[in-house]
């Protein structure tokens, strides 16, 4: 791994962190779009991390296919499995959807996104962006400062 993917790797985990903070404030407001919004970025900064740190590299688009994300689950560490990345992905899938609908809402319908999304939705959206996140911030860890053989 190069200190430069370490380095954008720290950036982006420390973005994830924000971006779970803001969706978070953004329930307690009632904003419920754009905390699923702020969650939305939490788990694709997230997804990249792992990218970062697994290949050097992350995709630099909101979705990426299965066909790239599978190589990287022979690199996760034993000690960390338990994260279930797969589980991870599928909810990089599930709300990468949401990416557009929740900034700009529905043009042809005339709905703006705060009519679209309840707390139901947010509240969510914000505890599978901290499942992305906590998964992405121990990968760093272990990766940052691995274990003394």
């Amino acid at each position: 791994m190069s200190a430069r993917s370490l380095d954008m790797a720290d950036s982006f985990v420390q973005r994830a962190h924000n971006k779970e903070n803001e969706a978070r404030q953004e329930v307690e407001r009632r904003h419920y779009a754009e905390s699923i919004s702020a969650s939305q970025e939490c788990i694709e900064l997230s997804m990249k991390v792992i990218f970062l740190l697994l290949t050097d590299s992350y995709p630099r688009r909101h979705d990426f296919k299965e066909e790239e994300f599978e190589p990287l689950l022979d690199k996760i560490p034993k000690e960390l499995q338990y994260y279930n990345f797969p589980r991870l992905y599928l909810l990089h899938r599930l709300w990468s959807g949401f990416y557009t609908v929740s900034k700009y809402g529905y043009n042809k319908f005339g709905t703006g996104p705060e009519k679209l999304f309840k707390k139901e939705e947010a509240e969510l959206a914000l505890r599978h962006a901290g499942d992305c996140r906590n998964a992405a911030y121990a990968l760093f860890q272990r990766i940052k400062y691995p274990p003394r053989v």
